[in-house]
């Protein structure tokens, strides 16, 4: 669902717990296929639950309440990208390289770009605080008027 305001999505909820200075919210995730009249025939399940736990910013929510769960859209482009373009270049040039310029096996270019690929994932674990000041997202009283 395509937010109201211009560079945002957003995801109804339903707030199932509370705590000082965060909320759980359960959502629904769903692609295309939970429409889909196919869908108990089809292997693809992408309809899920999620609980998502999210600073409150002193706002005050109530156990039951209906809210949006707000995110910049460039949140989930530098996600992508942190998450799946790079690690997917990185692989992509380190197996090239290994096999060019090192003139190794294959087996050993694949332990190598799986090497690197860690490498990758270890150095985004050790920033992850640093990177969840920049992926934030944000929950909102539902309202009538954002529907």
């Amino acid at each position: 669902m395509n937010g109201t305001i211009t560079g945002t999505e957003q995801r109804p909820g339903v707030v199932t717990a509370i705590s000082p200075d965060s909320v759980t919210v359960h959502l629904q995730q769903q692609s295309a296929c939970c429409h889909c009249h196919a869908r108990d025939l089809c292997v693809s399940t992408e309809c899920r639950d999620l609980e998502l736990r999210l600073q409150s910013h002193g706002q005050h929510f109530t156990v039951g309440q209906s809210v949006r769960i707000v995110a910049h859209r460039r949140v989930g482009r530098l996600a992508v990208l942190l998450a799946f373009v790079l690690p997917l270049l990185l692989l992509l040039l380190s197996l090239s390289l290994a096999q060019t310029l090192l003139a190794v096996s294959e087996g050993v270019s694949v332990l190598l770009a799986l090497g690197l690929l860690t490498l990758y994932y270890l150095g985004l674990y050790t920033q992850r605080q640093r990177l969840a000041g920049n992926l934030v997202l944000s929950v909102e009283p539902h309202t009538p008027d954002h529907e």
